[in-house]
């Protein structure tokens, strides 16, 4: 008789962890995307600062460098986070 209460305790315990890792795969799944989204608002942020049309946008995505023209001098953009 003990034995089996030891096998149904070590069952329980198994169920009770296998619910926990479901709550924190869901959790964990939940996090990465509240900071998936976050990443996506800094960067829609980060070049609505910078006044960039989109094919200067387009220009920086395909080889990695800023377009001189057009960019708001560093005043500017002290200004602009105030602004926010």
């Amino acid at each position: 008789m003990m034995a089996k209460n030891k096998i149904e305790r070590i069952e329980w315990e198994i169920e009770k962890t296998r619910k926990k890792i479901v709550e924190y795969q869901d959790k964990l799944k939940n996090l990465e995307e509240q900071k998936t989204e976050l990443e996506n608002l800094e960067i829609v942020q980060m070049v609505r600062a910078l006044h960039m049309t989109p094919e200067q946008l387009n220009a920086i995505l395909s080889n990695g460098t800023i377009p001189q023209k057009n960019l708001p001098t560093e005043y500017e953009q002290e200004e602009q986070q105030y602004e926010e």
